[in-house]
């Protein structure tokens, strides 16, 4: 995969130089295009599976009855709401090549996420006690795109109505989950014992193409205020990997916790998800960021 990916940028780049090229002795014509918009990636098992899962807790409790410590198992309900919308900013341009036609090149960023808060009782330490449990989830990416553009109807200074089709590189995909526990002393309730748990990984050469329409009304015949609407179609699948996790349970805790997601068994360095049919087994887990994407602009032309 990494071979295409590779391919895939060289060919990106032959193809920019190219359209460059052949205008040399040409009069070109430029704008600049601050963005800013959403983006509804699918995110699959991320959506469907990881934000929605519980947590098994296992935890050690003294008993006064002689019969010493036992474990104890809790299932702990925290859903984060689905990764839908997320805000994209970046900056587009365009270059004017003949009537009608444009070359697009451009870089974005985008990012979601979502928090939830619940308030329970856990096993901490040898006793039940009183416990906040936060739960965070952030999904953010970083692209470059090109492609073309063709104006289907002008009416000069006033406005235009176009249509495009753009190939998009997504280099950088970033998952970031934390879990925060935040445990209340039964003997002194203001007294409290914060736990955390964090997660973060990476993936990278996930390729899309996207075809969008959209208008601009111009304001000054150099300013235009734009916006276009398309569907980002994956060419290709990703999967989350080399998981950094950071953990501060000790070990007089007695807790041991599953979470949603950990590193796979088989010796890749992918994440997986924890599985429906048991709470011990996780899965491959790929995912792809097919979406409807909108962009509002400011075009400068010079």
């Amino acid at each position: 995969m990494s071979s295409l990916n590779t391919k895939f940028s060289l060919l990106l780049i032959f193809v920019a130089y190219a359209a460059m090229g052949s205008l040399v002795v040409a009069e070109i014509r430029w704008s600049v295009s601050p963005i800013l918009g959403i983006h509804k990636p699918d995110l699959g098992l991320i959506n469907d599976k990881v934000l929605g899962a519980r947590l098994p807790i296992t935890g050690e409790l003294q008993f006064p009855d002689g019969e010493g410590a036992r474990q104890v198992r809790y299932n702990v309900e925290n859903p984060l709401t689905q990764i839908r919308f997320g805000t994209e900013a970046g900056l587009e341009f365009k270059m004017e090549v003949g009537q009608k036609n444009y070359f697009v090149i451009g870089l974005s960023a985008w990012e979601g996420g979502g928090t939830s808060l619940v308030k329970t009782t856990l096993p901490f330490q040898g006793r039940l006690v009183d416990t906040v449990y936060e739960r965070r989830a952030n999904m953010s990416y970083l692209q470059y795109y090109l492609g073309w553009r063709r104006d289907l109807f002008v009416k000069h200074k006033k406005y235009k109505i176009y249509s495009r089709l753009l190939l998009n590189e997504v280099f950088d995909i970033d998952f970031r989950e934390s879990f925060v526990f935040e445990f209340t002393d039964s003997s002194n309730s203001a007294a409290t014992f914060k736990r955390i748990t964090k997660l973060e990984t990476q993936a990278t050469g996930h390729l899309m193409i996207q075809p969008a329409i959209g208008g601009e009304v111009f304001v000054r015949e150099w300013l235009s205020i734009g916006f276009d609407v398309g569907y980002a179609f994956g060419l290709n699948k990703f999967q989350l990997g080399n998981p950094l996790v950071s953990n501060d349970f000790q070990p007089q805790d007695t807790v041991e916790i599953q979470y949603p997601t950990s590193l796979l068994s088989d010796g890749t360095r992918n994440l997986g998800y924890l599985s429906d049919d048991d709470d011990t087994s996780y899965e491959k887990m790929e995912l792809d960021m097919n979406g409807w994407r909108a962009l509002f602009k400011i075009n400068i032309y010079y």
